[in-house]
């Protein structure tokens, strides 16, 4: 009795999506004149998945642009497979807007969606209802492109277990009583699932409980029920990143509150009367930087090599330490960056030829003086000198004698924030964040040679990337101008840096290092997403396989032979091993045959998730998911062959 080969996917979000797109782009090639059956499995609707799901508020936006979002690959993408071309999402729009859009079985359109795809421009923030459907006809769309050899079968229902069968196959054990999927192969490519509370969070919400407070701890602000926050009240939230921004944008638009402009043209808000009132800190003080209104002129600079391969093998060796040996490369490498740019865009803000400081820029010994020097003598004003550590933690150092002085600085601080993403005279910052991106390509490759202490993953890299995210990962810059107006109207009012929670009396506390106030509360908010690893993870499938040493926590040995350290990800193949690249391993260090892992639970591509992948960028989530599709695909060929050969 004949089978089909059979993959399961295990999530449906973007992750799976791709996978999908790329098991399909490559089956006639890996393949050949076989009928392949593929399962995704999700309790959300598959596209979307639980975090990109339809189902949440329509003032919620992304944060990525209509026209940086792509869910197809093309000719710059580096992979074996065949490049299949498809519609960026503002692309989409346009085509869903013209009526020229081909609607697969399975899609069904949101309401609201059709209207925002006939404003919707390139550098336009969608909703995430939006980008929702656009997810979800991606993936009924590649489904229906693989017909007939890829037949695709989407599952709304949740995977609680996979386990090993006598026949060699593998069974995904499914929650409520469904059937289950038996399959050769499977792909696991869960996001963001729960996570168990840590020791802070579980006291919190036990006094909570003990004392009839409201406390939401860290999770997606969708997942939030905050009907439970009373108007009126003040609130103590933690976390100014992109959750803060969507708490408080459905705590005041989401219960009616209006802005508008004045006749200056500064936006105002206007209450409704149900909002509370949101005493904000974090351990940086200050919300992220918006989005960039503009672009560099040209094309991208090229990157100064500051940390390439030629500076780190300069080091020689030895193991490094990050912060001696490799943050002074990524500053210099972001600092000349944003320099060059004031000089070639904004010449008239030196007091010195353009000319001549450039060439000094370029030829001056970074480990001396000499730059101090060239900025005193050359940068006009206090806004355009870069200094990274006041960048990274500007609230440093600083004391206010009252909340009201505090509330004062960070309106010139939001304020200048807003110019900043708006106005190219700001130019040198966008150039910055292209020379950190520049130099976080050179550290990805020292993270693969293993060449970091383990102190890089303890400490030095967690830091180093909550500083990308401050920089590149935050909101519209509608969304901090309206910060800016709630906090004019009093609606938010900030705490500032170190921020600190305790309970007593029968309330919550929080206070800061830059001012001597505390502020009472009976409703407490985590505004930011939980730290997700392996042995945190509150998901019945990998606790399963834990349980069972099928899978294992990935350790980094230490450069110098020293004790290996935990990363907290699932451990899978690294690029050394290409054989078993991106499967699973065992306990012992084995890897499954028919396991294959990505996404932000498991190593070798935690790093590059969180984002949606940029069109002509030769993007790693592309590259990555093409080869476990290959291999999978090659794997499941190899399975059949041995069934038939077998006596």
């Amino acid at each position: 009795m004949t089978r089909t080969p059979t993959v399961a996917i295990i999530g449906a979000g973007p992750r799976g999506t791709s996978l999908l797109e790329r098991l399909i782009a490559n089956a006639a090639e890996c393949a050949p004149d076989r009928t392949i059956a593929v399962h995704v499995i999700d309790p959300y609707p598959p596209g979307g998945g639980r975090i990109w799901r339809s189902r949440q508020s329509p003032l919620l936006w992304m944060n990525t642009t209509s026209d940086d979002c792509t869910m197809f690959t093309d000719e710059t993408v580096a992979c074996e497979g065949p490049v299949v071309s498809g519609p960026t999402l503002v692309e989409w729009a346009q085509q869903l807007a013209t009526g020229c859009l081909p609607s697969p079985p399975g899609f069904r359109l949101t309401p609201s969606t059709s209207a925002e795809a006939g404003r919707m421009r390139d550098s336009w923030f969608t909703t995430r209802r939006t980008q929702s459907d656009y997810l979800s006809w991606v993936f009924w769309q590649s489904a229906q492109n693989g017909m007939p050899q890829v037949r695709v079968h989407s599952h709304v229902g949740r995977a609680v277990d996979v386990h090993d069968l006598p026949s060699g196959r593998q069974r995904v054990v499914m929650a409520d009583d469904l059937p289950p999927v038996d399959a050769d192969v499977v792909l696991f490519a869960q996001g963001n699932v729960d996570v168990a509370p840590n020791a802070d969070e579980a006291r919190l919400t036990e006094y909570a409980a003990a004392h009839d407070l409201c406390y939401l701890p860290s999770g997606s602000t969708e997942d939030h029920c905050f009907d439970r926050i009373p108007a009126g009240e003040p609130v103590i939230v933690r976390g100014l990143g992109l959750c803060f921004i969507d708490t408080a944008v459905l705590l005041t638009s989401g219960r009616g509150g209006t802005f508008r402009r004045d006749d200056s043209g500064e936006l105002r808000y206007q209450p409704s009367g149900a909002e509370p009132v949101l005493f904000v800190g974090s351990r940086r003080g200050v919300p992220y930087w918006s989005k960039m209104d503009y672009s560099l002129p040209g094309s991208a600079p090229e990157p100064f090599g500051h940390l390439d391969a030629a500076a780190v093998a300069a080091l020689g060796d030895r193991p490094l330490d990050f912060a001696m040996d490799v943050w002074p490369l990524i500053a210099r490498e972001v600092t000349h960056a944003g320099y060059r740019e004031l000089a070639e865009s904004h010449p008239e803000l030196l007091d010195l030829d353009a000319r001549q400081f450039l060439h000094r820029l370029d030829t001056l010994d970074w480990d001396g003086p000499a730059l101090k020097e060239l900025v005193d003598q050359a940068v006009r004003f206090d806004e355009d000198r870069i200094d990274l550590a006041e960048t990274a933690h500007p609230l440093a150092g600083r004391h206010f004698p009252d909340l009201d002085s505090l509330q004062s600085w960070m309106i010139d601080y939001i304020a200048a924030g807003v110019r900043r993403g708006r106005d190219p005279r700001h130019s040198a910052s966008l150039a910055m964040l292209h020379g950190l991106s520049s130099a976080f390509s050179g550290l990805v490759a020292l993270l693969n040679e293993e060449r970091l202490s383990p102190a890089a993953w303890e400490h030095d890299l967690p830091t180093f990337l909550d500083l990308c995210r401050f920089l590149t990962s935050g909101p519209p810059g509608q969304r901090l101008e309206e910060l800016l107006a709630l906090t004019r109207a009093g609606v938010v009012r900030f705490l500032g840096a170190e921020m600190t929670v305790s309970t007593h009396e029968g309330l919550f506390h929080a206070r800061s290092c830059n001012v001597s106030v505390s502020i009472t509360a009976r409703s407490l908010i985590e505004a930011r997403l939980p730290e997700r690893t392996m042995l945190r993870v509150n998901d019945p499938l990998l606790g399963k396989l834990i349980q069972r040493a099928e899978i294992r926590e990935e350790f980094r040995s230490a450069p110098d032979g020293g004790d290996r350290y935990p990363t907290g990800l699932v451990d899978t193949a690294n690029l050394i091993d290409t054989d078993s690249l991106h499967r699973l391993k065992r306990a012992d260090g084995t890897p499954h045959r028919s396991r294959f892992g990505a996404g932000i639970l498991f190593s070798g591509s935690a790093l590059a998730s969180g984002r949606f992948p940029s069109p002509r960028s030769n993007d790693g989530f592309f590259r990555q998911n093409d080869m476990i599709a290959r291999a999978a695909l090659h794997e499941l060929c190899g399975r059949e062959a041995a069934i038939a050969e077998a006596p």
